[in-house]
């Protein structure tokens, strides 16, 4: 099947058959709505009677609100075809981690009716060293003497193949912190074989619920989160001290500059400073010795000769980051320096080679993000993706910090969700080994941030997802936090990305360089009516669905500048608690003029 450039259309009829959407989210029969703020509730609901898919169109609905199409796959199927099952033994060690996948796995059956009983059907835990970290075995047989086995190289692998089991088995989902799925029905077992090995060993991501929420973290296998994951969830692939742009901070040096790296005193400060922080923490896997966040780097006659032998600026930084790394390497032999290659130092050296505990962290901060990386007619991502294979022929450890927001504007709506996939299949296929996907760290989305985060958490699982499985993620999730009307807001969604892929954009595009003005006006019509119809049917994702439309009300105030609308539209975004950029939180600059469209309010960037 292709999958949309322009405008995906979708089957209203099914969404809209009694019983495909209902909840019961506290076993009473009443609808549950789940705040973005409440504590985390678990919904049940019943799978769909209709499949729903998506199919490649050319041509755009004129004004008509009513979606339809043809469709082939379904965003919530239901679960398994095999043994119905009321009762398990449960077989584990005594490690925390194992008692928390005991915990976790008793829990989310006992939500399907199953209860734990002695000579029932077996579910064996089983942690084995000499399988890679992280990874997990999951054999499922009908059987009681076969019964299911789940093994793991540690205890965030057991926890993965776990959560991964309920997945497949039951059907449930771990889309946020505050909304999880659990489909009605029966448990039903069928047989299978399941291996999984992690195509990156590390999997970073701070959008704002993962980052807040180390057990949405660990449910969707991410496996660092600020060192907030506990050895109960399988522990964190935690930094020591400090997380970037440290040069500063280990120096004791302006952070408004470079220090010299050839100044044997700096390096001296700075191994000490390291073994400070690593006597503190002997646990830390990662420590950060990596440039300020700026491009004043020395220019002394020792630091250029070096720039000029080297070819690069990245030769003075990583000369100076093996120094550290050969320092500790016998004591601390767990530990990775970690360093970037951002901006002035992107370029390889021609001649130092990183050692085998250093990690370049390569940022992506200069490229396009309408366009995939592996589309070589964007011009600015065909130069990074030169940078990235050079950094390959010297470099065994490479890890992607990428950004996945649009930082000057957080609301508007940012269209990348057609190249997430394609770059992150890129990246495993370019000896990656770790993936940071920085997005909106600071609050709730008024866009589509929380789709985001739970779509980039299942492409680090699994890069090589089909375009059928990700656009299943996608739908899945939009049914389970929009409603009824969700068909609606992924129209919206198509209609944007379509519009945006002959776009080049910068992390902080106008919303207007990504989708043209008059493309917006255009098509104002149906895409208001398009999110009438989602609030329409929202029942109670109504919350979640006004907050989203946050987005669109801001590209109406781009189009209409109205300050009495305006007045409102900020009222609404300090009441959902959203930020307008990385730096504004929900207040706006005193000397704002509401008259004038949004994105001239006198912002300080």
């Amino acid at each position: 099947m292709k999958y949309p450039r322009k405008l995906t259309t979708l089957l209203l009829a099914a969404l809209m058959l009694t019983g495909s959407v209902a909840c019961t989210g506290k076993g009473d029969g009443t609808a549950t709505t789940v705040g973005q703020d409440t504590p985390a509730e678990v919904t049940t609901v019943s799978p769909p009677e209709e499949t729903v898919g998506e199919t490649e169109t050319d041509t755009v609905p004129e004004t008509d609100t009513d979606i339809e199409t043809e469709t082939d796959n379904d965003p919530m199927p239901e679960v398994g075809a095999g043994r119905s099952l009321s009762s398990v033994t449960i077989v584990a060690g005594e490690s925390a981690a194992e008692a928390y996948a005991v915990s976790e796995l008793t829990k989310y059956l006992g939500m399907k009716g199953v209860t734990i009983q002695e000579d029932s059907y077996r579910i064996k835990l089983k942690i084995d060293p000499a399988m890679e970290e992280d990874s997990y075995k999951i054999a499922v047989f009908r059987k009681n003497n076969d019964g299911t086995t789940i093994t793991a190289g540690n205890g965030r692998g057991l926890l993965y193949g776990v959560y991964r089991f309920l997945e497949n088995q039951a059907g449930i989902r771990y889309f946020t912190p505050q909304l999880e799925v659990v489909p009605e029905g029966k448990m039903m077992i069928t047989t299978g074989y399941e291996a999984y090995q992690p195509a990156f060993e590390f999997r970073e991501n701070n959008w704002f619920s993962a980052k807040t929420d180390a057990a949405w973290s660990v449910k969707n296998g991410i496996n660092c989160n600020s060192g907030s994951i506990p050895a109960e969830m399988g522990d964190d692939w935690s930094y020591g001290g400090y997380f970037v742009h440290t040069l500063s901070s280990l120096t004791g040096t302006d952070s408004s500059a470079q220090p010299c790296l050839t100044d044997p005193a700096i390096l001296e400060k700075t191994i000490a400073k390291v073994r400070e922080v690593l006597a503190a923490r002997p646990d830390a896997r990662l420590l950060s010795v990596s440039q300020n966040d700026n491009q004043n780097y020395c220019t002394c006659d020792r630091c250029a000769a070096v720039d000029a032998e080297e070819g690069s600026p990245a030769g003075t930084l990583l000369r100076f980051v093996n120094a550290v790394a050969a320092d500790i390497a016998e004591d601390y032999p767990h530990v990775v320096i970690d360093t970037l290659a951002y901006q002035y130092t992107r370029k390889p050296p021609l001649k130092t080679r990183p050692l085998p505990n250093v990690c370049i962290r390569l940022c992506s901060i200069e490229c396009c993000w309408m366009h995939p990386m592996s589309d070589p007619t964007c011009e600015v991502n065909a130069a990074f993706v030169q940078d990235l294979l050079a950094w390959n022929e010297i470099c065994d450890r490479i890890y992607i910090w990428d950004y996945t927001a649009n930082f000057s504007y957080y609301i508007p709506t940012y269209p990348n969700f057609n190249v997430l996939r394609d770059n992150m299949r890129f990246f495993a296929d370019h000896g990656v080994k770790g993936m940071f996907p920085q997005g909106n760290f600071s609050s709730a989305s008024g866009e589509f941030g929380e789709l985001r985060q739970y779509l980039l958490a299942k492409l680090m699982m699994d890069p090589y997802m089909t375009a059928a499985t990700y656009y299943q993620h996608m739908d899945e999730f939009l049914k389970a936090y929009y409603g009824d009307g969700w068909m609606y807001i992924r129209a919206y969604i198509d209609y944007v990305c379509g519009e945006a892929a002959s776009a080049h954009s910068s992390i902080r595009s106008n919303p207007f360089d990504l989708v043209p003005e008059e493309k917006y006006r255009a098509m104002e019509e149906t895409l208001d009516a398009w999110w009438n119809k989602a609030e329409e049917l929202a029942g109670d994702r109504l919350a979640f669905v006004q907050r989203s439309r946050l987005q669109w009300r801001y590209i109406q105030l781009m189009l209409h500048p109205n300050e009495e609308v305006a007045k409102v539209f900020v009222a609404d975004v300090e009441a959902a608690g959203v930020y307008w950029n990385e730096w504004r939180t929900t207040k706006l600059p005193e000397k704002a003029n509401l008259a004038l469209p949004p994105d001239h309010w006198d912002w300080d960037y």
